[in-house]
């Protein structure tokens, strides 16, 4: 059987442009590559994604013959090479690499530079890219030791590597190690190491110049409860020191994992056991005791905005605050953080949709979930009928019943800067076939991987990937 290769596309404006009215919108085709008889493309398996134009493109091809994979990077091939352990290029707005070998020869390529070529017992994995800066793991399989190497810089050896994070910006790096039994350390770009802990449970930088971790102390400390009973510690610590000590396990319920930590931007938050009480710890403020586990947790992007639902009535909370809703199946909140939908599941098989608990939209067959368009209050949801999955937008547009295969889950809409573009994706559930909409018209070239929004100056576009006659194409729909 042939061996199947990860393909991974990535595009920006090339040489070979078309142009096409569709649909009373500017399309623009770009021919990118085309596939020679012993190569293809694992369309199948592809994780697509598309950046912006300065990025460039990669193509990942597979020769079938041979058994090897070439990567094709504005208009360079870079290849063949053969590793057994696929690995796929990694991507952010600006820059790109991949890690791959041939033979006993392991190459790391950053921006077309090799980087690093080790030669075996060494071995190179994990790439990692954030803003300009880059890290990666170089294994000794001789001694079986680790190094991270950061921006050209080795660091190490380890005898145990945890764990190695760049934040966002590529601005921060840090290292958890071990080189000792029992005792986990973290290393940071400016020689500061925190520690040691018996184990580091989680590490997440923050914004702007924040970190917060989850971790065992060194000495392990026991609680004795009131009933006799002990309970290991656990504590939450930031760049600021330790925020607080508390229980690593909820004695009468399974469920509880102290590893429930979530950051975004410059919030993070997670449930925490207090005499053995739940809490929500969010920003260094403990909120409650709550009767169950904090669920459905949406972090903001500015500092101390957050929303949760907790409770046996599935209440709506507000930073932390008891909010102005029960009931509560699912919610959704818009960038601005004005509005929020919220789902209600009533007896019937029927949901309500309320705005802001105040502005009630209707009953919908069961709804999957609620998206806000970036940057507006326009929205969409996506029900289940009897007859099919169906589109509900906010101007009370309908769109539908499409027959979905939902078996790996629902597909997700993708919408411009409001509701009146959008496009979606989905494995048809009689036919097989993947089809593509797009502003409701179902597009009929041979669609491959994903589509997503590409801006270019001021423009917006739609953004999708066709195979036509063994040639790759970029297909771009302009959002007027």
């Amino acid at each position: 059987m042939a061996q199947k290769f990860l393909s991974t596309i990535f595009i920006c404006l090339f040489s070979g442009l078309m142009f096409s009215s569709s649909y009373g919108q500017f399309l623009k085709k770009e021919k990118i590559y085309t596939l020679d008889k012993n190569e293809y493309v694992a369309h199948e398996e592809n994780s697509l994604g598309l950046y912006q134009n300065e990025l460039g493109y990669v193509v990942v091809t597979a020769d079938i013959k041979d058994f090897s994979r070439s990567y094709h990077i504005k208009g360079k091939k870079y290849g063949p090479f053969n590793r057994r352990e696929l690995s796929k290029p990694v991507f952010n707005y600006a820059n790109w690499g991949f890690i791959d070998s041939k033979d006993e020869t392991s190459y790391v390529i950053y921006k077309g530079k090799e980087l690093g070529i080790h030669e075996t017992p060494y071995y190179p994995v994990g790439l990692k890219i954030k803003g300009d800066a880059w890290a990666y793991v170089l294994i000794n399989q001789a001694e079986g030791t680790t190094e991270v190497v950061i921006n050209g810089k080795k660091n190490g050896p380890y005898t145990t590597l945890l764990n190695y994070h760049l934040s966002d910006n590529g601005k921060r790096w840090a290292i958890t190690y071990s080189n000792t039994p029992n005792e986990h350390n973290i290393l940071f770009n400016d020689g500061r190491v925190a520690g040691p802990y018996k184990e580091v449970i989680d590490f997440q930088f923050l914004e702007p110049n924040r970190w917060v971790l989850t971790a065992e102390p060194k000495d392990s400390p026991t609680k004795i409860l009131s009933d006799g009973r002990k309970v290991k510690e656990i504590i939450v610590e930031t760049s600021n020191g330790i925020v607080g000590t508390y229980e690593k396990e909820l004695l009468n319920n399974s469920n509880y994992d102290c590893d429930n930590l979530i950051a975004r931007g410059s919030n993070y938050g997670l449930n925490i056991i207090k005499d053995q009480k739940i809490y929500y710890l969010a920003n260094d403020e403990m909120y409650g005791p709550h009767e169950a586990l904090v669920q459905q947790v949406d972090m903001g992007k500015r500092y101390n905005r957050f929303n949760f639902v907790v409770g046996k009535d599935r209440r709506f909370y507000i930073k932390g605050e008891k909010g102005f809703s029960s009931n509560v199946e699912m919610f959704a909140v818009s960038d601005s953080r004005k509005n929020v939908a919220i789902v209600k599941r009533g007896s019937s098989s029927k949901d309500s949709l309320v705005l802001n608990d105040k502005y009630f939209k209707g009953t919908f067959d069961k709804i999957a979930y609620v998206k806000f368009a970036a940057n507006s209050e326009e929205w969409c949801l996506l029900s289940k009928s009897k007859d099919g999955y169906y589109l509900h937008f906010s101007n009370r547009e309908k769109q539908g019943p499409y027959n979905i295969d939902d078996s790996r889950g629902v597909p997700q809409i993708l919408l411009g800067k409001d509701s009146k573009h959008w496009a979606i994706t989905y494995q048809d559930a009689k036919s097989k076939q993947l089809k593509l909409l797009v502003d409701g018209q179902e597009r009929k070239e041979k669609f491959i991987g994903n589509i997503a929004i590409t801006k270019e100056g001021d423009k917006e576009y739609f953004s999708w990937f066709s195979l036509e006659n063994k040639t790759i194409f970029l297909n771009k729909l302009l959002l007027q």
